[in-house]
């Protein structure tokens, strides 16, 4: 990159007056605009060969060199470089000299359109033989300004002299009104019918082919004149001509000459030809055609020139020029005709064929190259305001000196720009001021429909507006256009919002819109935000017309910095879609992983906030709210104590509001993010203790309840074993606990479901069958029979309760609080029957289901109290279960019958009657009737 160094700060302040000058009305200043290249290359000078405008204000132009050693028959062949010449908008020239890997015959002959934003389209051939034109097809190639190629595509056959046996570069390109929406190629083909194509090139480089066709001229005789223009809707239209010299004697009154449009929407087929103008005047010639949109007013304009020449040859020719303003329906608006030699021009032949140029602030401009010696050429212009026909000279001397090529470039603050003859290794422009017949209207929008907006044009606004208003001059009414907020980051946009017709509402007789503004869209305080209105977000109320938008970097303001209170580290749950769910399952394990980093990535972008601040576990989980299968994830938000930067608070509200959003934001266009589900959100994970302090805290009275009643227990028989009462409940909350868990929560992870249910329903049922065994077995017992009847009730529901537990058995011989109920003399042998069942239980209840826990709190995203009680209720259950069947190992049991304290009466030697415990029995009864008692 070369600054300009001969006269660098004149040249700088020329350039930056030339792209911000607004004034309303031209005043006789002409400047220059000059640039020594870099390399001198000799006798070979440069020469401005073409020239390029993009709506950033950058202009490219193209340098070129005759290549004096290489000659192909009816070609002017230059040197075998790509040089580009990028003129920035504060005036600095940026050199680029490229190869383009392209066959060299083609630097002769390839053409350069402008692309989007750092993009070149370069179309060119490739042939198999050089020398054999039916095998030349037309490519095209997008690079960006430092010459990196971004595709490559074929994009038609080439047009091919038949004469001369070459091929033609007779193609023409029209870049859509929204740059983003590519372009439309189009050619005569060899029938003398129209041959197009729309392409649309991406952010990437992409070449993506669209709708393509033949447009047959089935029209009166031969058509003269045929173009594509854009259209404000962002589609495009072929408009041609058609005359005849044929005389009809029975009836005179037909057309002689017409004018037609075939609209073509954006990637849409033709629609049927409208006629929007004919005349019957005869011996008539269109020897000129130009049609645009019309900046200032609705719709679109044509302007014709028309020769009419006397058949006998003794009257002058004579031309006309018609101006047609027409809708896209191909409705005419209005009609003027002006004759030639009316018009004070500033030539003395009015005849001449003037190219029209349509001005952004209203009017035209009309040139004519012309030769004015060898190698010597020079441009004639004047103007025409849209609301007077009289011609207006422009600031140049008549004629103005132009270069061989004749390039002239007009910029979009109306500056015009006119190549000069190059003398030296240097190039310049010759600069003036157009005049902006409609200046005043514009208020910095670049759009005369707009009177107003809130925020206005380089205001401060609070990050908390809720709503954007568009004031306009007219009735308007919503169409599929949309506005689009951006926020300069490091000076490059980064997507906001898209406000939809859904999000708007017109009021004030139809000239205001008011537009919805999401929570998250300005809450990035302390930035530079701008908001780009579509062509087409609206359209004329009257004549239902679509209006021009307002373009990138226009409407742009600041947000007020808002101090936002510091807030801790967070987690919440974000879901797939079933398709996210569905793609999430089919990625290798390896790319299951970078799934979250892109996910992170994504939402980084679109929130914005740096990446450090957002964390993930890398799980997901099943959600059993929903009937089809979608994954939970865990995102974690990380506090920041650095200045400036987005809170936790703000950074948890904007992912909730852009995701419930995600059709308006930047999140539907992440690789990851764009499969989160909508109707889910960001859902913080909240305390425990917070989101279920009530249940807890009913948990802790029931437990305070338990240790009232044991102490209670206590009060009446401190010998018993109270604590049974704190292990029934135990028990009971552990039964409630683990069914809810395989009801509620094993589902999430499904490789747990199965082992869940077996190792909840297993242990009941062996627990159920030894329970009523050892019950069965223990009622033939007279005595425990006579127990059981007094006390059935009791005995029932423990039994039943000893499916969930055998140990719960133990409780009915506990002597618990003195109750005879909890007295049942169970024999030795049950006693035993249930310390083995409870060490079962150990290794197919306890253990399993605290593995499952762990499991589960290792593998589930989102953990709830139900699996957290569970876990805790398994531990504690274990744990006793292993304190008191190692303390029923090592020492032994006593009995339920009570020892009976040594009288004087006279005693008797007991005997052993169990393995484990010994008797002393009273002397008032034998050995044999406690035996049998």
């Amino acid at each position: 990159m070369r600054i300009l160094n001969s006269a660098k700060t004149n040249f700088l302040s020329i350039f930056v007056i030339i792209l911000c000058s607004y004034t309303l009305y031209t005043t006789a200043v002409i400047r220059e605009f000059s640039h020594k290249e870099e390399i001198d290359h000799g006798k070979v000078l440069p020469r401005i060969w073409d020239s390029k405008a993009y709506d950033d204000g950058t202009m490219v132009i193209r340098i070129v060199r005759k290549n004096p050693t290489t000659t192909i028959d009816n070609y002017l062949c230059f040197y075998e470089v790509f040089s580009l010449r990028i003129i920035d908008f504060d005036g600095t020239v940026v050199e680029k000299n490229l190869k383009l890997d392209i066959q060299s015959f083609n630097y002769c002959v390839f053409q350069m359109v402008s692309g989007g934003r750092n993009q070149i389209l370069i179309t060119y051939y490739n042939a198999t033989d050089v020398k054999d034109p039916s095998t030349y097809i037309e490519w095209g190639m997008v690079i960006d300004y430092d010459g990196n190629v971004s595709s490559r595509t074929p994009i038609g056959l080439p047009f091919i002299n038949n004469a001369l046996q070459i091929v033609v570069p007779s193609d023409q390109f029209v870049v859509n009104i929204n740059r983003e929406k590519g372009f439309m190629r189009y050619a005569i083909n060899q029938n003398n019918n129209i041959d197009w194509k729309q392409f649309r090139i991406e952010p990437d480089g992409a070449i993506i082919g669209l709708t393509s066709g033949e447009l047959v001229l089935d029209v009166l005789d031969k058509v003269e004149s045929a173009i594509v223009i854009r259209t404000v809707d962002e589609g495009y239209a072929i408009v041609f001509t058609n005359s005849t010299v044929t005389l009809n004697a029975t009836n005179p009154l037909l057309p002689k000459g017409q004018l037609y449009i075939s609209p073509i929407g954006y990637n849409q087929n033709p629609s049927p030809s409208s006629l929007i103008y004919q005349t019957t005047a005869p011996n008539l010639a269109f020897t000129a055609l130009f049609c645009d949109i019309t900046f200032v007013e609705v719709g679109n304009v044509c302007i014709l020139t028309i020769l009419q020449t006397d058949p006998t040859g003794t009257l002058p020719s004579e031309s006309f020029y018609i101006k047609i303003k027409f809708l896209s329906s191909g409705s005419v608006l209005s009609f003027q005709s002006q004759v030639a030699n009316s018009l004070t021009l500033p030539v003395g032949n009015a005849n001449m064929d003037w190219v029209v140029n349509s001005l952004a602030f209203g009017g035209y401009l009309l040139t004519n190259t012309a030769p004015t010696g060898p190698n010597q050429f020079s441009i004639y212009g004047y103007l025409i305001d849209e609301h007077n026909s009289a011609p207006i000279p422009w600031e140049f001397l008549e004629p103005e000196p132009i270069g061989i090529k004749g390039v002239y470039q007009i910029l979009r603050n109306n500056t015009l720009l006119v190549s000069q003859l190059e003398t030296d290794n240097s190039w310049r422009f010759q600069v003036i001021d157009l005049p902006k017949f409609d200046g005043n209207k514009d208020k910095g929008y670049f759009n005369f429909n707009v009177e107003s907006t809130y925020p206005a044009i380089n205001s401060t606004i609070s990050p908390d507006i809720q709503n954007i208003t568009i004031n306009f001059y007219d009735p308007v009414e919503l169409s599929d256009g949309k506005l689009t907020i951006y926020q300069l980051i490091d000076n490059q946009p980064n997507l906001r919002q898209y406000i939809t017709e859904s999000s708007c509402t017109v009021n004030n007789n139809g000239k205001t819109v008011n537009a919805k503004i999401l929570d998250s869209t300005f809450s990035v305080s302390g930035g530079i935000y701008y908001i780009k209105m579509d062509n087409n977000f609206v359209r004329d109320k009257t004549y239902k017309e679509s209006l021009l938008g307002i373009r990138d970097n226009i409407w742009s303001f600041n947000v007020k910095q808002k101090e936002v209170p510091f807030a801790l580290s967070m987690n919440g749950l974000l879901r797939l879609t079933p398709d996210g769910t569905k793609y999430f399952d089919s990625l290798p394990q390896e790319q299951q992983s970078n799934f979250f980093n892109i996910l992170l990535d994504d939402l980084s972008n679109a929130i914005p906030v740096s990446r450090s601040c957002l964390t993930s576990n890398e799980k997901t989980q099943l959600d059993p709210s929903v009937n089809e299968n979608q994954y939970l994830i865990s995102i974690g938000v990380e506090e920041t104590r650095v200045n400036n930067d987005i809170s936790v608070e703000t950074v948890v509200n904007n992912i909730n509001t852009m995701v419930k959003s995600k059709d308006l934001t930047l999140i539907n266009n992440g690789q990851a993010s764009k499969y989160l589900d909508q109707s889910y959100g960001f859902i913080p994970t909240l305390n425990l203790w917070e989101k279920y302090k009530y249940n807890l805290l009913g948990i802790l009275l029931i437990i305070g309840l338990l240790i009232v009643l044991f102490f209670f227990a206590r009060s009446r028989n401190s010998n018993g074993n109270n604590i049974a009462i704190l292990q029934l409940g135990l028990i009971i909350f552990d039964l409630v606990i683990d069914i809810t868990f395989v009801n509620n929560n094993a589902k999430d992870i499904p490789v747990l479901y199965f082992p869940s249910i077996v190792f909840v329903t297993v242990p009941i049922g062996i627990n159920t069958i030894l329970a009523f065994y050892l019950i069965t077995q223990e009622n033939t017992r007279p005595k425990f029979l006579e127990w059981f009847m007094a006390h059935k009730k009791v005995a029932s529901i423990f039994t039943i309760l000893a499916s969930a537990d055998i140990e719960t058995l133990s409780i009915l011989h506990s002597n618990l609080a003195g109750f005879s109920f909890f007295n049942a003399p169970f024999s030795d042998d049950a006693k035993s029957k249930i310390f083995w069942g409870t060490c079962l239980n150990i290794f197919i209840e306890d253990i399993p289901q605290v593995i499952i826990q762990i499991l589960y709190k290792l593998y589930t995203v989102s953990y709830d109290i139900i699996p957290l009680l569970t876990l805790i209720s398994s531990v504690v259950n274990l744990t006793i279960n292993i304190i008191e069947t190692k303390g029923d190992i090592r020492s032994p049991s006593t009995s339920n019958a009570e020892a009976v304290p040594i009288s004087n009466s006279p005693t008797i030697k007991t005997q052993p009657i169990s393995r484990t415990r010994h008797y002393l029995i009273s002397g008032n009864r034998t050995g044999s009737e406690n035996l049998h008692r």
